[in-house]
């Protein structure tokens, strides 16, 4: 209950992070509309292709960063309570700074798992990233989410100008995302 709850206010004060183009973006590609595509007989309900691109000033420096998702027929088909059938997602982030890429890889769940309680390691999605400019640096919100529900386990997926990451959950409360709109964030 505590994390539909937190679903609630995490998802609307992200889009309140978002610059308004990446709100629209984010509403109009990312919100966990699904489809039975394929051999239509596999009954599994796939998430639809999303692509996102924008550029953003950190510390100085131009970045230009493109998220890509697209569900994956390789990885384990996810199967909630009521059976229904899910294809799990993989998410591509690519970033350039100051016109150079350094930053290119794909992530599906598995790269979070040690930051997710088992239920979500077994039975969740990856379902969201976004730049997320409310944190300092390159700081991207990553959602975990059981298909079709509001219950999310959200993290942070922070990226160095080296090209190293770090995976920690995002413990912020609702009241942190009110206080930074509050200051204009």
């Amino acid at each position: 209950m505590k994390k539909s709850l937190l679903a609630l206010f995490i998802v609307p004060a992200l889009m309140g992070a978002c610059t308004p183009k990446q709100a629209a973006e984010t509403e109009a590609g990312a919100t966990g509309e699904y489809e039975t595509t394929g051999d239509a007989a596999d009954g599994v309900q796939r998430m639809h292709e999303y692509n996102f691109a924008d550029t953003i000033v950190v510390d100085g420096h131009k970045y230009t960063y493109a998220i890509h998702r697209e569900a994956s027929d390789s990885l384990p088909v996810v199967v909630d309570d009521d059976g229904a059938r899910y294809a799990d997602n993989v998410y591509t982030l690519k970033i350039a700074a100051d016109g150079r890429e350094f930053f290119n890889r794909r992530f599906t769940k598995n790269a979070f798992a040690s930051r997710l309680s088992n239920d979500f390691r077994q039975r969740g999605l990856l379902d969201g990233m976004m730049f997320d400019n409310s944190l300092p640096g390159l700081c991207f919100a990553v959602s975990v989410s059981m298909p079709q529900s509001d219950m999310v386990e959200p993290l942070l997926l922070k990226v160095d100008r080296q090209g190293g990451i770090t995976i920690e959950r995002d413990e912020r409360s609702d009241t942190d995302f009110d206080e930074d709109e509050d200051e204009g964030v």
